[in-house]
């Protein structure tokens, strides 16, 4: 039997019954405000009390994503969201901000907070960090390489792991690009995917490919043959992307994680419904150090669906296509070309004389309606499967997940009550009827009686496992009473599963005095030749519990988050002084080319060579940039470990704000020199020291 955890993405009802009869151990969710899916159908209140009483009452956690950076004016929102979901139950919070998370540990003592990948947690030293900040669990990056999974786990704190669906190529948490090139933060559930779009890669200002390709857009991952591996390991749970998808890949996914967990060994057709409810392409991730073309689709970047045939002819207005798999009516499909793409629900579907059908087989040549006129050889992808959605459909339909528990039945004889206890998991209820039992004139109630009667769970959330009697002396009830005292004893175990406890708060009172973290003032300058130290994990720092979180971690300084406007950064150092008494020890970019992304991946090596990224130090023998649709140009640089970073092409700059910041509190600032020459940085260098003495 397993003991790892099957954690499911859930956006709606629907979706959670699909994962609950599918199998899963846990779910995660979120309410509209504070998750990193903002466009998801997140849930409301209401639903979330729903959703908690139905997980509870058949032993699933609920752990809800609270997964985005907050700017001061939104903390204290976030704390009372975060109380008021302890107070309904709520098994974990995912949490992202360093400040609330601080903030929750001193508040909410008892409350469990897992840290979200969106910290990049890679390194057992930020393990033991967030162990003395209460945190619970840790969701590893999903760069993490195997021996670094095992080091997680021998630290004992509670690892998730993610084993399938969608990934980004940059380290999570890192990303600025959506932020800074279209004003809508990924880490704060806005993402505008610039990875997903295409663009053309530019050698020494010459383009290297003719056409434009999908350079930073992953396959999506799918550990799902591994999973015993990572049981093994000791990994606690394993974690399915997807708060977005549809109700059958959520079933698909966790279904599968479940049967390989029990033993069953997949095949081709348990892949082929995977691949239809959502895939770019497979890969098995950094964790088993796939790279270039394992790891990337550059080629497309949305659904791919399962390839169903192709083009070979037209009819009039009728395309020809030659199946090499089934294909059904209202099935899902796409025409792919080389120059372009169209996709349709499937209304109507004719044999090769014209007349209408409701399948075809492989091997079959079908006629579909299309007035264009397609290329020889046009790929045809299936990307609904309309009989696959039809069956999960009908299997949540039939399944009914019940919980085992065990009932005990007491009477001491006429004119006494009936006793029904259920018990399970620790939970126990006793319910004692109303109604009290007669002489037995006929038949009296007995074992088998009531064994049948008390059987009859099937609309209930329980299946009796085993019985145990009392019957001290003959009594008869009627059935129908029988059946009252049965549905009131299973109403009050439900209302058991589901009940609540009081919570326990605390005051925040973290004293931060001046002599802890006051260094000198100082300006860090950045000049990397050998581009080392560009590929540092940094922490998003956007309010003031976050900067008390670091200083209590031993930081003596910290950078506050290019995320954060001049309102924002305002609010945040005024409320530190406000609550802790002085200035706080920040830093703030003035100047450079801003980090957009940071990559375990090289765009360069994998366009160029094999992908595998040894022996090349192409990206310090030529100057490489991406351009997009919109003909911006950004900039790729890598590090002597191949970590790829992406820079905008040309330097912010914010030097004219220095009088601005001073009046803030900020007395240390961080320039950033990326290929500007000697006679540029000596200005900039000169423009920063006036500034700074004025």
């Amino acid at each position: 039997m397993k003991n790892i955890e099957i954690l499911a993405p859930v956006g709606s009802m629907e979706v959670l019954e699909a994962a609950i009869q599918a199998g899963c151990d846990a779910i995660y969710c979120a309410l509209p405000s504070f998750g990193a899916r903002a466009y998801a159908n997140n849930f409301t209140w209401e639903q979330m009390k729903e959703v908690l009483a139905r997980c509870h009452s058949l032993n699933i956690k609920v752990h809800v994503t609270m997964n985005t950076l907050l700017f001061e004016q939104e903390i204290e929102q976030a704390y009372q969201q975060a109380k008021r979901l302890h107070e309904m139950g709520v098994d974990a919070l995912i949490v992202q901000d360093l400040g609330l998370i601080h903030l929750l540990h001193e508040r909410l003592p008892e409350l469990v907070v897992h840290a979200s990948t969106q910290l990049s947690v890679t390194q057992v030293e930020q393990i033991e960090q967030l162990k003395t900040l209460g945190v619970k669990r840790v969701v590893l990056a999903r760069e993490c390489s195997l021996e670094q999974v095992k080091a997680a786990v021998q630290t004992g704190m509670e690892v998730e792991v993610f084993v399938h669906g969608a990934i980004c190529i940059c380290y999570s948490g890192q990303c600025l690009f959506s932020s800074i090139e279209y004003d809508r933060s990924g880490n704060r559930g806005m993402c505008a995917q610039p990875c997903r779009m295409p663009y053309k890669l530019y050698q020494d200002g010459k383009p290297v490919l003719e056409n434009e390709q999908y350079f930073l857009s992953p396959k999506d991952l799918s550990l799902i043959e591994q999973v015993k591996e990572l049981e093994e390991l000791g990994v606690c749970s394993i974690k399915i992307e997807g708060r977005m998808k549809s109700r059958e890949y959520v079933y698909e996914c966790v279904h599968q994680v479940y049967e390989v967990l029990h033993g069953k060994t997949l095949g081709k057709k348990e892949l082929k419904e995977l691949q239809v409810t959502f895939n770019r392409g497979f890969t098995k991730g950094h964790l088993y150090d796939q790279r270039g073309n394992a790891l990337m689709n550059t080629q497309t970047s949305n659904h791919q669906g399962i390839l169903i045939g192709h083009v070979i002819g037209q009819n009039g207005k009728r395309v020809r296509v030659k199946l090499q798999d089934s294909l059904y009516q209202n099935d899902g499909i796409r025409f792919v070309w080389k120059t372009g793409a169209l996709g349709f629900r499937l209304n109507y579907l004719y044999d090769t004389q014209g007349k209408l059908i409701a399948q075809a087989k492989a091997g079959q040549i079908v006629e579909i309606n299309m007035k264009d006129r397609l290329p020889a050889q046009t790929k045809v992808l299936k990307t609904i499967d309309a009989t696959l959605q039809k069956e999960i459909e009908q299997t949540i339909e039939k399944k009914q997940r019940k919980v085992s528990v065990s009932c005990h039945l007491a009477c001491k004889g006429p004119g006494y009550p009936l006793e029904c206890t259920l018990s399970e998991n620790g939970h126990c209820v006793t319910w004692i009827s109303e109604e009290l039992a007669d002489v037995a004139k006929n038949r009296p109630c007995d074992e088998e009686v009531l064994r049948r009667q008390f059987s009859k769970t099937k609309d209930s959330f329980i299946e009796i496992q085993s019985f145990h009697f009392a019957l001290d002396a003959p009594f008869f009830f009627p059935l129908g009473a029988l059946n009252h005292i049965r549905n009131q004893a299973i109403d009050a175990f439900y209302k058991e599963k589901t009940k609540t406890s009081p919570i326990v708060e605390k005051m925040y009172d973290v004293p931060i005095t001046p002599h802890q973290v006051q260094g000198k003032h100082w300006i860090q300058e950045h000049i990397h030749s050998s581009m080392e130290g560009l590929a540092d994990l940094r922490y998003n720092v956007t309010n003031s519990y976050a900067i008390a979180c670091l200083l209590k971690l031993g930081f003596s300084c910290v950078e506050l988050s290019l995320e954060c406007k001049d309102a924002d950064l305002k609010a945040m150092l005024t409320g530190f002084k406000k609550r802790y008494g002085f200035d706080a020890p920040v830093m703030s970019y003035v100047y450079g080319k801003r980090r957009l992304m940071i990559m375990n991946h090289c765009v360069i090596n994998t366009a160029l060579r094999d992908g595998q990224r040894k022996n090349c130090a192409l990206c310090h023998m030529h100057s490489f940039y991406l351009k997009g649709k919109d003909q911006k140009e950004y900039l790729l640089e890598g590090d002597a470990k191949c970590h790829m970073c992406i820079f905008e092409k040309e330097a912010w700059n914010a030097l004219d704000k220095i009088a601005y910041y001073k009046q803030l509190g900020i007395q240390n600032f961080h320039l950033f020199f990326l290929r500007e020459d000697a006679l540029k940085k000596a200005k900039i260098l000169q423009e920063f020291q006036a500034r700074v003495q004025e």
